[in-house]
């Protein structure tokens, strides 16, 4: 593996498990290549000036986009949110009429336009011409539309699969709730993730909407998660804690893992394949650009998005990201040894496969019965405590 891709996803790797749920920092380091010209919306609007961006750390391209930036006078304004939900917050307390650029996970993003939210502002399609080369799953997914409009175009993906010595393992048990199995112990090694592994073992007892608990409910996965915890070695803050874990044979398996961490493993001389239980699966995120209500600098947002989703560069940004990229033509154009660690058999069916499914994080507030966030991370604590 080149080192300048290595150095940036063993960033990655150990940057802090919160920002990583939704995707996570890689700004600041190697320069990739820039690549591409400007593309003819670029070309046929006049651009300069600033361009606002807040979200995610790293998906503002500033080594991607560095010279299509420089070359059309554009300066970008970035700013990086700490929380899914940090983009309404500004929205609401001041920030409306200064923000150009948003990069909402698909959850958040599926609650704000099914609660008709006020925030994203409907995206003119003509003016991201390079959309139409995204593959099936991100062309009209459900968590980016509303009444026929589209809200966001999708920059990457990815899933967190089990990750595992198949020289202690041959295969992932069925269900999570397996993993309570007294031959694991020792064995295994958790993601600080409160909202990832509540959601995994509330699918496994088979609750019918595992983002949406009630109390009860919420009780009764904790119960569940607890009959694992004897097998638990270790609770890693971060994937690269959760890979050193497996690579120094601490524990043989981790829960909620990401794919990358078995190129680690491979570098130091540990095989680790990726799994996950047969019945329950795994969980899956996207992440999209989309515009802010009364962004201020509408030119400059719509030329850097159609920049950013042409093939070469969404397979720059997926590189440097070390995640799925969007674009089918950019498939090829990544390193086979990150390219192939990523399920595309998904992103290739319309509708949005299983990323139009899925729903992972809770509600932000409690909904009638069904409980908030605060009520899971309070019973994930009350989890590692225990």
């Amino acid at each position: 593996m080149k080192e300048f891709l290595r150095q940036i996803l063993d960033s990655k790797l150990n940057q802090d498990v919160s920002r990583r749920r939704f995707i996570q920092s890689a700004a600041g380091l190697a320069t990739l290549t820039v690549l591409g010209a400007p593309p003819a919306s670029a070309q046929d609007k006049k651009l300069g000036g600033p361009l606002n961006f807040l979200g995610w750390d790293g998906e503002h391209g500033g080594n991607v986009a560095k010279e299509f930036l420089a070359k059309n006078n554009i300066q970008m304004q970035a700013s990086f949110q700490s929380a899914a939900d940090e983009a309404l917050t500004r929205f609401n307390t001041g920030g409306r009429g200064s923000m150009d650029i948003l990069t909402p996970n698909k959850d958040f993003q599926r609650a704000i336009l099914g609660s008709n939210t006020e925030l994203f502002q409907p995206l003119d399609m003509a003016r991201i011409p390079s959309a139409q080369g995204l593959f099936p799953a991100f062309k009209d997914a459900p968590w980016l539309t509303r009444d026929g409009k589209t809200y966001g175009i999708p920059m990457i993906w990815g899933d967190e699969p089990c990750v595992y010595n198949p020289a202690k393992w041959d295969k992932m048990p069925e269900k999570y709730t397996d993993f309570a199995d007294p031959k694991y112990k020792g064995e295994l090694v958790l993601l600080d993730d409160p909202f990832g592994n509540i959601w995994l073992f509330a699918t496994s007892l088979g609750m019918k909407e595992p983002n949406r608990l009630t109390a009860p409910q919420l009780e009764q996965v904790v119960e569940a998660m607890l009959k694992v915890k004897p097998n638990v070695v270790t609770i890693g803050a971060s994937h690269g804690d959760m890979a050193d874990v497996m690579v120094r044979g601490d524990a043989s398996l981790g829960i909620g893992g990401w794919a990358y961490q078995t190129l680690i493993a491979k570098d130091k001389g540990v095989k680790l394949v990726v799994g996950s239980p047969s019945k329950d699966g795994t969980f899956f995120w996207s992440d999209a650009y989309a515009l802010a209500v009364d962004s201020p600098n509408i030119d400059n947002a719509y030329a850097f998005i159609d920049f950013i989703t042409l093939p070469e560069n969404n397979a720059a940004l997926a590189k440097e990201l070390g995640s799925g990229c969007t674009v089918e033509k950019a498939f090829d154009l990544i390193d086979a040894s990150v390219r192939d660690i990523y399920p595309y058999e998904n992103v290739r069916q319309p509708g949005g496969g299983i990323l139009g499914t899925q729903i992972v994080v809770p509600p932000q507030n409690p909904e009638g019965d069904v409980v908030g966030s605060a009520a899971w991370v309070e019973a994930w604590q009350k989890f590692k405590v225990a």
